[in-house]
């Protein structure tokens, strides 16, 4: 991953806004905003607090004085675990000794994952042993990198999860209705959520089918299972620097890291003399300095079944790879398109291009892309294959 604004990359951004600047037409002065972010950064680039470029050297330098270093990430997203990799492997180039905490793995398969550390088991084996397909379920050569460089420096991993299986029963029973068993694998002092992450934790209460965000039950039972799935993944990863005495990075699901709300608060309880570190994926929509540290730039992007992959950059969902054997190619996309619409849905992320897909399911109709090439727009139907024609 580029950690510096490359030419090439520079070029293809210079491209890019004088082609929207182009389409753009007449338009209004507008009253200068506050300035977020100080440039416009390439995937994998790293990016301060204050939303200046941040040299992968310094980024280094902050990290070593750090005891926990908490790297967010988007669960499918290939360039937030790319990010992950790097900055793991930054901090152990000289020799340097952490300990890997995986949000992916439970706690109850760590006497599997200390076989590993020991060198008992190789890293091809690890996705049968750890039952990864019915586990963590995300593809597992996304982690596959990180694996095979602890194996390489002798890291030390440990699972800081609890059975993925409690999280349902804990909504379902609530801590009273679950076994003595199964009561043990949970932490037994809940640290609360922060006041001011209370109204967001509402927000994807809501999010969920059949869920009522308005429901005082629902509610308190929701605060719960965040609050134990925290405390919980905090308490191992203080065990996990314990017992490995070196400082943990800890990968997890961006909302476990962000604002320093999820796991992070805890660590401060757990462990209060620790230095704390969050690293978080930036998309390149709105940018908040407070939710963490330093950043990655991990535009939001999807590798869709027809064969394309879709960015999100400054707001336009860009095509920026299409494979030649697919569908996507067949119908006529070409990488550097812009889709503009999808089912008449504008498009200006990712979520559209779902609600788009569901909405032609719902009324049974083939999906319809709006194109923008080059300004010029017109309308793409997934449903027919047209006679191919050379590109232009």
């Amino acid at each position: 991953m580029a950690l510096n604004t490359t030419n090439k990359c520079a070029r293809t951004i210079m491209v890019l806004c004088a082609l929207f600047f182009m389409l753009g037409g007449c338009v209004k002065k507008t009253v200068p905003t506050e300035m977020a972010v100080s440039f416009l950064p390439c995937s994998g680039d790293y990016i301060d607090s204050s939303g200046d470029p941040l040299p992968f050297d310094k980024l280094m330098s902050q990290a070593v004085k750090a005891d926990y270093v908490l790297v967010g990430e988007g669960h499918t997203s290939v360039c937030d675990h790319k990010a992950q990799f790097e900055i793991i492997e930054g901090l152990t180039r000289a020799h340097n000794k952490v300990a890997i905490g995986f949000e992916m793995v439970t706690a109850s398969r760590q006497d599997i994952l200390n076989r590993f550390n020991l060198g008992q088991i190789p890293v091809s084996e690890l996705p049968e042993e750890l039952d990864w397909e019915n586990g963590w379920r995300y593809d597992f050569n996304m982690f596959k990198p990180i694996f095979e460089l602890a194996e390489k420096r002798r890291l030390t991993v440990g699972g800081l999860n609890f059975p993925f299986r409690l999280v349902k029963e804990v909504h379902e029973k609530g801590l009273d209705g679950l076994s003595a068993e199964d009561r043990a694998m949970l932490p037994q002092k809940v640290i609360p959520p922060a006041p001011e992450q209370e109204e967001g934790l509402k927000e994807v209460l809501a999010m969920h089918q059949g869920r009522d965000a308005s429901d005082p039950e629902q509610i308190e039972r929701f605060f719960l299972v965040q609050s134990l799935w925290d405390t919980g993944m905090a308490e191992k990863a203080v065990e996990l620097r314990k017992s490995s005495g070196h400082p943990v990075v800890i990968l997890a699901g961006g909302g476990h890291v962000e604002h320093g709300w999820g796991i992070p608060r805890r660590l401060k309880v757990l462990d209060p003399q620790a230095k704390i570190m969050t690293i978080m994926p930036w998309r390149g929509d709105e940018f908040y300095p407070t939710a963490a540290d330093s950043f990655f730039y991990c535009p939001a992007s999807y590798e869709s079944r027809l064969g394309m992959t879709v960015e999100i950059r400054q707001g336009r969902a860009v095509i920026t790879a299409v494979k030649r054997d697919r569908k996507a190619y067949k119908i006529g996309i070409r990488p550097g398109d812009i889709i503009a619409k999808a089912q008449g849905i504008a498009v200006t992320s990712l979520t559209a291009m779902h609600m788009a897909g569901s909405k032609a399911h719902k009324e049974n109709k083939p999906l319809v892309f709006t194109i923008d090439r080059r300004g010029e727009l017109f309308d793409l139907d997934l449903g027919k294959l047209p006679r191919m024609k050379k590109d232009k």
